[in-house]
Formats: structure tokens, sequence, C-alpha cells
């Protein structure tokens, strides 16, 4: 019996939805996110896109201490999409220096067929 073809790995998607990673420290939690984004640069298992949304999209802007890795995770084809509807709520329009603005639909249609990564 012939053997079928593995069925193709689902997109690996990171959501990130605040400026830091874990509870408590803030400054912290912004000192390992930045740490982690830069790790996932030279890692072969980092995410094919990342999601941006809620306080998450302000990592985004140009004055956001972590804009150098996500373009840098751009720069290694990691595609990173932004949530209008969180861009607009916090003026931010005019002020992202890496991702592209998406909508809802867009992003949640994403989700479900990926593998999430919720940081």
């Amino acid at each position: 019996m012939a053997q079928q073809p593995a069925a193709p790995a689902k997109p690996r998607v990171l959501l990130l939805g605040s400026q830091g990673l874990g509870r408590g420290d803030d400054g912290l939690g912004l000192t390992i996110l930045h740490n982690f984004l830069k790790s996932l640069v030279t890692n072969p298992l980092r995410p094919d896109k990342i999601v941006c949304w809620n306080a998450g999209v302000k990592l985004l802007a140009a004055d956001s201490p972590v804009i150098g890795a996500l373009q840098d995770l751009e720069g290694v084809g990691v595609e990173i999409l932004a949530c209008k509807t969180c861009v607009d709520h916090f003026g931010l329009q005019d002020k992202l220096r890496a991702g592209e603005v998406s909508t809802m639909p867009t992003i949640s249609d994403l989700l479900l067929r990926s593998e999430v990564l919720t940081a």
C-alpha cells in the first residue's frame, strides 16, 4: 500500500498581546521579551508570522525598545501583522516601523489555521 504524503505543517504564529513577557515587574517583562525576540532571529524554529494586538501593537512603534529585533525578524522572513482596531485605538497609524496593519477577519482566519504560540 502506498504511503500517504504528510500533511503540510501548519504555519507557526506567535501572538503578542502586551509589551512584555510574564507578570510582575513590567521592566523585566520587556527585557525578557526583547531577549526572546532577538533569540528568534537565529533560531530555525522561529515563527512564520507574528500577530500583535491590544497593547502588543505598541511594540511596532518607532519608540519601542524592541523595534530593532522585530525589524530583524522581518529581515529573515517573519511576517508581522498588527491589529487595525488596536492600531487605531492607540493612535499609531503613522508611527509603526515594522509590520503590516491587518483586519480581524484576516487575523482570525490565520489563527484558526495555524499553530498559535502565545507570549
